[in-house]
Order: structure tokens, then sequence, then C-alpha cells
């Protein structure tokens, strides 16, 4: 990237000493250089991009000299001050503002700005060699003209710059309007809407359409320049010709104008009569209150208030005096659209300060977003159960209102509704547990296989309310617990100690350590073995062997059915872990393998020495991955396979690099005597 040191020193607001900035871009890792024009190359690390930007190297500018000047005014202040006093900052001055003079006005709430200047030039122009070059490279034309000038600015600047031969032009009347519907007369007239530059009752350029300034003459006449702005919110840009939107700061093109006429006084020794501009100004600067604690959370817990406002400072903000306990007051400029929250603000930050210095970890998300808990809490009683070797059921919804154990733990706040159906469907009942159907299914399991070992997780209603439902855990162990063999011809049924252990991986599950079971009637369970299950002293729900009445209606076979109940939103659920980044392990270096014979006599050392001594990388970074000896190794010789990593110097291709390196320790380990491939 190629800057042009005027350019930068109207950004900065003050000169900038040449030799000081190649030091700080030298100290910061980057490469660069000063060319005859007073154009300053830079090459930046990856790490510091923005140093290759001119906002980007004024505001790391800007930073670096908020202890003071730079150059030739620290000198001078430092020559002049008392001994032992610190030297007293000024204020650098200002560059000179353009001659005013250029009647220039605009149509009122126009989403547009233009800025003009009246020149005149002596005689043919010629840039400099680089600049030159330059655009010649950029496949631009040199016509001798000011059109060489603006091209440049154009590349300089990012802004459009047009001219045209003032002669003629009513530079009285100069006005920014809006284009009307085309007439019949001229259909190929500007588009309704467009910007127009008009000199009295002519047409000077459609804004969006500027036609190259090939044609100026530079035989001392007067020519007319501008540069133009278009609201990104508001422009319509036509297809056919060059983008419209160019930034979001209409004074760039002020900006623009102004470099343009610095140019054609510095580089064409012509003179600047007039200058002016009109149409949209600079929005209101935005108002930021960000929390310093949230940015000192992004970019280092460590730093403090003072050296927090000095960056933002240095990144073109205005702070207000930092107070401790206290939101910061950020004034950010129009230009500056990108600093809109406390993330942006922190990347500026963390831009102006130096990328290298933040905490290689990333600090923790206070606001999440977290998992569900009652997700969690479902998801962790069906894994508990599945590795219980229970297995996983859906019931039926609807109940008909004949079956057995239809009443079975309906929800005491509603009683169930009544669904009418079709024909063979009517009098359907919703379920008010989960337990009439698992027992439904237990049953069937038991008739067949002689053991039942069943749970659910569903829904169940509240009431009528729509959306009104909780969610059970239900389960059902009944019959054998493992298939008769040899040894066992009558293996052991499931009992209450299989439900009283399931219950507490539940409980696990859960995020509690423990429950308990407290004796209490229920009219399904038998009297000797019908509990309410608590957590922390609330019920959570029922457990229990069913009576042999209840037992019988469920066709169990015989068998003793345990069974047990939990309303999952008196349960609670685990309380959420904050998600865990891992950093990624870093890349090894690159690195080269070459295959000595030495004899034996050589020691391993020496090897490593020499092939880390001409591949141009530390001894540690050396090591040998394989030895041979005897095959087709020559008698009395060693062969080893040395693997050697290196640090990239150069930006050049890393196989070339990697081909070099090696080359060179072959050509050492020849002039050595050893043989190497």
């Amino acid at each position: 990237m190629k800057i042009p040191l005027a350019w930068l020193e109207q950004e900065c607001g003050g000169p900038v000493d040449p030799a000081a900035l190649l030091d700080h871009l030298h100290e910061s890792g980057a490469r660069a250089g000063l060319h005859a024009d007073r154009v300053v190359e830079v090459l930046p690390p990856p790490e510091l991009a923005h140093l290759g930007s001119v906002r980007g190297l004024a505001a790391e500018v800007r930073a670096r000299n908020a202890a003071g000047p730079t150059g030739p005014q620290r000198s001078a202040q430092q020559g002049s001050a008392p001994e032992g006093s610190a030297p007293q900052r000024s204020e650098p001055p200002r560059s000179v503002p353009l001659p005013d003079g250029l009647a220039l006005t605009a149509e009122d709430g126009l989403p547009g700005r233009v800025a003009a200047a009246l020149v005149r030039l002596p005689g043919e122009v010629r840039l400099p060699g680089a600049a030159a070059d330059r655009l010649r490279a950029a496949g631009v034309p040199l016509t001798g003209t000011v059109a060489d000038l603006a091209a440049y600015v154009g590349f300089e600047t990012g802004q459009p710059l047009g001219a045209a031969d003032a002669g003629g032009l009513d530079l009285t009347g100069l006005r920014l309007g809006s284009a009307g519907p085309a007439g019949p007369a001229d259909p190929a007239g500007p588009p309704p809407g467009a910007l127009l530059l008009r000199a009295g009752e002519r047409t000077v350029a459609v804004l969006g359409r500027d036609a190259p300034a090939t044609a100026v003459p530079a035989d001392g006449r007067d020519t007319l320049v501008w540069a133009w702005w278009l609201d990104p919110a508001a422009a319509h840009p036509d297809p056919d010709g060059p983008p419209a939107v160019r930034g979001h700061d209409p004074g760039s093109c002020d900006r623009a104008v102004a470099r343009l006429a610095e140019l054609v006084t510095d580089w064409a020794g012509g003179t600047v009569t007039a200058a002016g501009g009109a149409g949209a100004s600079a929005p209101a600067p935005r108002v930021l209150r960000p929390d310093p604690a949230e940015l000192r959370r992004l970019v280092d817990p460590d730093l403090d208030l003072a050296t927090l406002a000095a960056l933002l400072t240095a990144g073109g903000a205005v702070v207000a005096p930092p107070e401790e306990g206290r939101p910061l007051h950020v004034t950010v400029p129009a230009a500056r659209p990108d600093l809109d929250g406390v993330p942006a603000l922190a990347g500026e930050v963390a831009r102006v300060r130096g990328y290298p210095t933040l905490p290689r970890r990333l600090p923790p998300s206070t606001a999440g977003p977290w998992p569900d808990r009652a997700r969690l809490l479902r998801r962790g009683l069906t894994t508990a159960a599945l590795r219980r070797g229970l297995q996983q059921v859906t019931t039926p919804v609807l109940l008909r209102a004949g079956e057995p154990l239809g009443a079975v733990g309906t929800a005491p706040a509603a009683e169930p509704v009544t669904v009418h159906g079709r024909a063979g469907l009517r009098a359907m009942r919703v379920r008010g547990s989960l337990l009439p159907g698992l027992l439904d299914v237990a049953g069937r399991a038991l008739r067949r296989a002689g053991a039942a070992h069943v749970f659910e997780v569903g829904q169940v209603p509240r009431s009528a309310a729509l959306g009104d439902e909780s969610w059970r855990f239900a389960a059902v162990l009944a019959g054998a617990v493992a298939p008769p063999s040899l040894v066992e011809p009558r293996p052991r049924t499931s009992g209450f100690a299989d439900l009283n252990g399931l219950l507490r991986t539940a409980a696990a599950a859960a995020g509690h350590e423990a429950f308990e079971l407290t004796p209490e009637p229920h009219a399904e369970f038998a009297a000797d073995a019908s509990f309410t299950v608590r957590v922390r002293g609330a019920a959570v729900g029922r457990a229990g062997i069913l009576s042999e009445e209840t037992a019988a209606l469920a066709d169990a076979a015989g068998e003793r059915v345990c069974c047990a109940e939990l309303d999952l939103d008196l349960l609670g659920g685990p309380a959420p872990l904050p998600p865990t980044v891992r950093i990624p392990d870093p890349l090894p270096p690159p690195a080269f393998n070459v295959s000595v014979v030495v004899p034996e006599a050589v020691s391993a050392g020496e090897v490593l020495r020499a092939v880390a001594r001409a591949g141009g990388t530390e001894e540690w970074r050396v090591a040998v991955k394989d030895l041979l000896q005897g095959g087709q190794v020559p008698p009395g010789h060693l062969s080893l396979t040395v693997r050697a990593e290196f640090l990239r110097t150069d930006d050049g291709p890393l196989r070339e690099d990697r081909r070099r390196r090696r080359e060179a320790v072959l050509r050492e380990l020849a002039d050595r005597g050893w043989s190497g491939r």
C-alpha cells in the first residue's frame, strides 16, 4: 500500500516526521520505505493489517504521538523547555484552507454533496515518476492536463473527480439540483431524480456519470474541478455507469478537492482561484455510553481506565474524562459508522493497541445462549433409563372410557376432557397420567415375554386450556430381571429395590444428590407399598407396587408391578454449564528432511549442528528421526535421517524456501565429505 505523506498529514491534522514514521513501522514488524515523491510504501504484517490504510496508519500515528508532537516540533519544544520539566504539547497547525469565493448552492434536502474548485495551470502537467508509473500500471493514459492529477487523487482517496473547461460557464450560478422527468424532446436525458451540477442553464455534469476529463486543455485557461458524494441510503446508481455510493462521510469530497488543489500547486505550479461546497453536510456525531468493564473483558481485564480512553481517542472518537464506576461518554464521528456498539469499540481499541496484545484465551460469555434446562432434564432421564436396560415407549394420549385404570392418576386440577369422535371412538378421554397407557403396554409384554421394563417421557394436560401441559416421567418394572439359565432356573423378578435404584438414578440425572420416599396412601398402590417421592422436602411424584385389584385390572399375569411417576416441572432440571471454548493447537512449523551417511566416529550432535547452521534454524529444532546401520549402508558408517524445522523469514513461496534451505544443507554436507540426499 502506497500512502502519500500529504494525505496522511491531513488525516493526522499536522505534519508527520517521515523518519519517526519509518522507525515506528519497522518496530511494529512492517516493511516500509519512503519514495522520492513523499509517498510511504507500507507492507504490514497479517496481524496489523490496518497499517495498510490511510486511516489506520493515521490512528497509529495519533496514538504514538499522544504524549507529545513528533519530529521538529518535539525537538524544538524539548530544546526550549527548562531542564527537568516535561515538554509542553501544542496543537499542530492545521492545513491552510482553500480560498473561498466559488458561489455554489444546492436544493434543500438533497441526499448528496458536491465540492468544486477553480484552478489554472500554466502549461502541460508532468507527474513525478512514481505517480506516472502508478497511473500507467492501472491503464490510465497520461494527457498532460488536470485529468492526470484528478486520476491520481482518485486512486488515493477513492473519490470520483470531474473537470471541465470553465470558459463560458456561469460560475456565479453553480447549483446542485435533481433532474425532473425526461421530456419527449430529450428521451436520453438523465434519469428522474439524478443529481445534476448546473452552471446557470447549462448542465456541467450528471453526478455518477462523470465524463473523463481528457478534453480539458492546458493552455492557461481556468478549469472547474469537482468531486461528489451521494448518500448510500438514498442513492440509486445507474447500472450502466460507475457506482454512485462513495463512502459514508460527506466531507470526503471536500478532502478530495483539497488534495487536488494541493497537487495543482505542488506538482503543476498552478494556482487555485476559488473553492466551495454545497449539499448534505456531515451528520451529527453519535454518542455511545459503553461499560468500561465490558470493554476490559473483551480486550484486556488489566487495562486501566485512562489507557482505555486514550486508545479510543487515538481511533478518532472523543472521550469525556472517565470516572470509575460510571459508563464512558464516547462521541463517535459520522465518518465512523462502524463504531456502533461495545463489540465494535472493543475491536477498535484492540486495533489501535495492537492485536498481539490480546489474550490468547477467549473471555467467558455471560449472556449465553444456554440450553433449555427442561430439555436437558428430559434428555438426562431418558439416557439414564436406557442405560439401566429399560425400553422407551410412547402411549396414546386418548383413552377409552371403559378401559381399566382410566382414572389412575387423574389430574386433580380438572377433570379429563371428553372427546366426541366418530362411531366406535366416542367418549374418549384425555389422559391425566402416563401410567394407564404404560400399564397397558406392560401387561402385553408380561403375557408374551414374561417381563416388562418400560418407561415413557411425555406430556399430560393440567386442564382443558390449550398448551396447559406438564412433562412427566413414568416407569413400570415387572417380571424377570434376567432370562432363566442352568444356574438360576427361576431367575429373580423385579422388586421395589429395582424401582428404588431407578428413582435414585433419575434424581442424580436431575442434579439432586438424594431423594426421600415418604409413606403415603395412594388409591392404585398397595397399602404397605405406597410412597410419595420428595426432593428437598417438596413432593415431585409417587411410587409403589400396584395393589392386587389394580394389578388384576391391568392383567399383570400375577406378577408384582412396580410403578413410579414424576412431575418434571416440580423436579426442576440440572444447572446449565457454560460451553467451553477450545483454542486449536497451532500449526507445526515447516520442516525439511535430509539423510546423512557419516562414519561411526562422527557424533550425532555434530551432524545436527551442521544441519542447523546451514539450514538457518536453531539447534533445538533439529532432531534425528531414524538410524540405519548395515544393509545398503557402507561398513563402518551410519545413516541418519534428520528433520529440521524452521521459521519463515520472508514472504516468498514456502516450497522455494524449503528447497533453498535443503540445498544449502546438502552443500554443507558435501563440503564436509559426508554423503547426503
